[in-house]
């Protein structure tokens, strides 16, 4: 007779397989685009400056050119929490 389990599951990785399959909808993505913001630099950006293009997987920012080239500096580093915290298939692709 085969054991029944393999063991105790963590329960963060019971919701992968959501995580993987899942899309995330747009206002999710800008909320976590925001967050990740302001968790690793303290910038606080009103959330209608932000767009999130769901087909292309853009996010575009409508506020002042130095916000936007300071999160443009630190493009892959915001792009890699997003992905960690959003899953490979919701995450966005580039910051414009």
């Amino acid at each position: 007779m085969k054991p029944r389990g393999q063991g105790i599951k963590k329960l963060s990785s019971l919701f992968d397989k959501y995580k993987n399959n899942l899309i995330a909808p747009e206002l999710t993505v800008i909320n976590a685009f925001l967050e990740v913001v302001d968790d690793l630099y303290g910038w606080n950006i009103p959330k209608n400056y932000v767009a999130f293009n769901t087909k292309n997987k853009i996010i575009s920012l409508k506020t002042s050119g130095a916000l936007v080239s300071e999160i443009k500096l630190h493009k892959k580093e915001i792009l890699s929490h997003l992905k960690g915290r959003l899953g490979e298939k919701s995450a966005p692709k580039d910051i414009i």
